[in-house]
């Protein structure tokens, strides 16, 4: 199994997707969209490598229910890196230009 990490910007990103579900839609939606994505990442930490490389290294789970992508990398020492949480619609090199 490997360990997670979570970039700061991140982390960043969750909380923005979080606040906004939480003023725009309701409390219940965004502790739905915390749940999902807490399991995505235990998925992640037994299967790592099940998702293609779409760049440099970067691959990319979408999630279940919510149109939001973990673009992560598998770094040596048996751990992955959570670089971003991008909504689907957005370019997938944007995390680049903040992180």
């Amino acid at each position: 199994m490997y360990q997670l990490q979570i970039r700061h910007l991140a982390k960043e990103d969750i909380q923005l997707i979080v606040d906004y579900y939480d003023e725009k839609v309701s409390t219940s939606v965004s502790d739905k969209f915390l749940e999902n994505l807490y399991f995505e990442f235990s998925f992640l930490t037994k299967n790592p490598e099940k998702f293609q490389v779409k760049y440099r290294n970067t691959r990319v789970r979408y999630l279940k229910n919510f149109p939001f992508g973990i673009h992560y990398q598998i770094k040596k020492n048996s751990f992955i890196e959570i670089l971003a949480i991008i909504h689907t619609s957005r370019n997938p090199n944007s995390w680049k230009h903040k992180h």
